[in-house]
């Protein structure tokens, strides 16, 4: 019997051949995948930090009703002392009018802390249900700025008037300077046709309102 070595047939060396080349094609595949994994990507990171507050930006308006010699809150439209409205007396009277005699009452505004200034709107927020209402006739200016309280009396021009019985209005816009002052005279006047019958009445107590809205912010 002859021992030397056969040849392979054709199919069995295209046999072999596919399985190199699998086995090729199969150790790419692994050493791909060992490379995604084994790659590092560059990382950094980036912080910041910062806090809120209201630092230097204090606001607060008082009022002056004799003439700056004492300045309040009066931050409500009730209550007593600071903590109501400021006793609008008129120097001359308010409560003892006489046809075609006016009567004067000074207010003063102070911003008092110094950082913000302000816009002020004057509004009479309600209105007379007494005989009076349509008899008494209530005007106001503005008399300018400054520590020193300035005139407030004749020689004043008013030219925002209203009766105390009208409905409620804005009757006055201004501003105050941060740490300035603004002041605003009122005048009153029992108007010159008021008839006897009106003789020995009282109004309902008149409220006005000074709101200031802060404005400037610190730079």
């Amino acid at each position: 019997m002859s021992t030397a070595p056969q040849t392979p047939q054709p199919a069995a060396k295209n046999q072999n051949r596919r399985k190199k080349v699998r086995a090729v094609m199969a150790s790419g595949l692994v050493l791909g995948v060992g490379a995604a994994v084994t790659l590092a990507a560059w990382s950094d990171t980036v912080w910041g930090e910062g806090t809120f507050g209201t630092q230097d930006t204090s606001f607060n308006i008082d009022g002056s009703f004799d003439n700056g010699s004492n300045w309040a809150a009066h931050v409500a439209s009730d209550g007593e002392g600071a903590n109501g409205p400021g006793a609008m007396t008129f120097a001359q009277g308010a409560n003892k009018l006489i046809p075609n005699t006016p009567v004067y009452q000074l207010v003063g505004l102070q911003e008092t802390e110094g950082n913000l200034g302000a816009d002020i709107v004057l509004s009479r927020t309600n209105q007379d249900t007494s005989p009076l209402a349509p008899y008494v006739k209530v005007g106001v200016a503005n008399v300018g700025s400054g520590a020193t309280a300035p005139k407030c009396d004749s020689s004043v021009t008013f030219t925002q008037t209203a009766t105390i019985g009208a409905a409620p209005a804005d009757m006055l816009t201004a501003d105050i300077g941060a740490g300035e002052y603004r002041w605003v005279c009122f005048s009153a006047t029992l108007t010159d046709g008021a008839p006897l019958e009106v003789g020995d009445e009282l109004s309902d107590a008149i409220l006005w309102e000074f709101t200031a809205t802060s404005k400037d912010p610190v730079a």
